[in-house]
């Protein structure tokens, strides 16, 4: 649901039935949406906020998600924003993160609220740098 500058969302758009994405720079929102016109994608929606604010108003209107991409800062994912996550019962969460100690933090409250790690892929997009991105594939544990 999120994408530094809504690449995610719109790469994601060609497969989903609608596609809602969410940036706090409202530059890169109004690049998706101009993107998204160039391309012909009329299933998507993008909001400029806070994911954490955003993404809570979506799942009050009774928007849920299959799945849910996240790319948070270096910072991670809020806590009102995991427990939305966890509320919403996708089937999948893609995590992309930026920093493996606050993707740890956020995969074990994920895990805790009914979720498995299933994949964690480094890609050192940095060479000769000391920064990782990390991508994290959870499913949804079939009890819950």
């Amino acid at each position: 649901m999120t994408g530094t500058e809504m690449t995610i969302s719109l790469c994601l758009a060609q497969k989903a039935g609608h596609v809602y994405g969410v940036e706090i720079v409202p530059e890169a929102i109004e690049d998706a949406k101009k993107n998204a016109e160039l391309n012909q994608i009329t299933n998507a929606t993008f909001k400029a906020g806070q994911a954490e604010k955003v993404i809570p108003e979506w799942y009050d209107q009774g928007i849920k998600a299959d799945v849910i991409v996240v790319d948070p800062p270096r910072k991670g994912c809020d806590e009102a924003l995991l427990q939305t996550m966890i509320d919403m019962k996708p089937k999948r969460i893609v995590y992309v993160s930026c920093n493996p100690a606050t993707l740890a933090r956020d995969l074990k409250v994920l895990e805790a609220g009914g979720f498995k790690t299933v994949e964690v892929q480094p890609v050192d997009m940095f060479p000769q740098k000391m920064h990782v991105e990390t991508v994290a594939l959870l499913q949804r544990n079939l009890s819950n």
